[in-house]
């Protein structure tokens, strides 16, 4: 039997009832797992860290950056601890946003340069009594922080604003309360943005944007004006440049990851386009889906020139050898979401994701091979440690430059998160101790033979 036109709509409309009660039932089910999964998370937190700090933010931070500089102070009980300072950028959109600058007090045995016997065998007691972030100083910032960076050699800070502008803040002044200037060329927003790291190279800055452009920039931190122009501009992307790297051993060199699934690679000294340029970087080649993924973020290795790393949405994060740039040469698949961040530290790479999750991967563990994915229960080898402390999108990591892996994340549950993961590295120094022991033994046994034979000769 036909349906008759009156009840066609009431029909059509319980088929979207139907859809609608879909929609809502998976999105309940995605937040009760989330939960669960947050819930073991905190039970299992005092085994999995040696150190953990949470913070509740006014508004969620969208960057972050620890600065290399920390002080050791002494308390009224004459116990030592130290004082690590972070920049952060606040994200508002009713009230006033800030550049802040703050201090956080760590324990004393964070530090590498002191000696195991000058250790302390506790926590000092002002770190149990107040964990509390002390703003240190702060800035008025239009609009909210996209992303800043700082430069390390003279603590000048750069921030991309939601209007394209970016601008210039002077951390060692005291007395300033605002921006000392603003870098106008962008039309849209953006997140790219790096200092580069090289000392006679100091003055440049490398910016990018949703309008599908890169900008450099040649800074006279002596004689700043209001209002600064790029001295470059590279239009090779076909789509929004999201994240740029320079390469940290050779001074002209950076790379860039766009939204039209491409890296490319340039160099300054060159006027003729990018001297690599790899599209379709980003896809699964285990799946018959084709599709290529925005590119959403890269870093140059810190150690080995030709070594970088990119992230994807297609949720990967792939390893690249510029010696054969066309086929990446590892790949990492432990997020569920899209890879928004990756930070280099020595053997280590840390990622963040959209999936709430913060991954370290050990590159130590590169030649034992890709696991078989075909199995419901693989794990690669090389991931090294999970953060589960966030119950929202991540914005941003960073891995303290000096202390010894000592995080920072923040993510859009409001959350500022300082860690540091327990036993990260622990098998390394017990081999050193084992080969160690060893050439002890071996330095005895040789010994004890030389010692028998001059006996024997007697």
């Amino acid at each position: 039997m036909s349906l008759t036109e009156t009840e066609r709509p009431s029909n059509i409309a319980t088929d979207s009832g139907f859809k609608a009660n879909d929609i809502k039932e998976g999105y309940q089910m995605n937040e009760k797992i989330l939960n669960e999964e947050y819930k073991i998370w905190k039970k299992t937190s005092p085994l999995l860290y040696d150190l953990l700090y949470t913070y509740s933010c006014d508004s969620p931070p969208l960057s972050i950056q620890w600065l290399n500089d920390f002080k050791t102070s002494i308390n009224d009980n004459n116990e030592q601890y130290i004082e690590a300072n972070l920049l952060m950028g606040t994200h508002s959109i009713k009230s006033q946003n800030f550049l802040k600058l703050v201090s956080i007090c760590v324990p004393r045995t964070l530090s590498n340069d002191y000696k195991q016997s000058e250790l302390q065998s506790n926590i000092p007691n002002s770190l149990l009594k107040s964990r509390q972030l002390r703003v240190v100083r702060e800035w008025n910032h239009p609009g909210e922080v996209n992303k800043l960076k700082i430069n390390k050699f003279n603590n000048f800070a750069a921030s991309h604003t939601n209007s394209g502008d970016i601008l210039l803040f002077d951390i060692n002044d005291e007395t300033c309360k605002t921006h000392k200037s603003t870098l106008k060329f962008h039309s849209k927003e953006g997140f790219g943005l790096e200092w580069n790291p090289h000392l006679n190279k100091k003055n440049l800055l490398l910016s990018s944007s949703e309008d599908c452009k890169i900008a450099l920039w040649d800074i006279n931190f002596e004689k700043l004006s209001n209002e600064l122009k790029p001295s470059r501009i590279i239009s090779s992307h076909e789509n929004i440049v999201n994240d740029i790297s320079w390469n940290k051993s050779m001074e002209t060199v950076f790379a860039s990851v766009s939204d039209d699934s491409s890296y490319q690679i340039h160099d300054l000294r060159l006027s003729t386009g990018p001297i690599v340029h790899i599209t379709n970087a980003h896809h699964d080649p285990d799946s018959d889906n084709q599709f290529n993924f925005p590119i959403n973020t890269v870093d140059f290795n810190t150690d080995i020139p030709s070594l970088f790393a990119t992230g994807g949405s297609d949720n990967s994060i792939q390893i690249w050898d510029l010696r054969n740039p066309s086929i990446p040469l590892r790949r990492f698949s432990g997020h569920q979401a899209p890879v928004i961040g990756l930070k280099f530290h020595e053997n280590y790479l840390l990622s963040s994701s959209i999936d709430n999750r913060v991954l370290i991967w050990d590159l130590n563990r590169l030649e034992e091979g890709e696991p078989d994915k075909r199995k419901s229960d693989y794990l690669d080898p090389c991931l090294s440690y999970m953060h589960g402390g966030h119950t929202g999108k991540i914005n941003d990591a960073d891995w303290h430059p000096v202390l010894e892996n000592l995080m920072a994340t923040c993510a859009e549950d409001g959350l500022l998160e300082i860690w540091r993961p327990a036993h990260l590295g622990d098998e390394y120094i017990e081999e050193e101790q084992e080969e160690e022991e060893a050439e002890k033994n071996e330095e005895t046994k040789d010994g004890e033979t030389k010692t028998d034979d001059v006996e024997m000769k007697d």
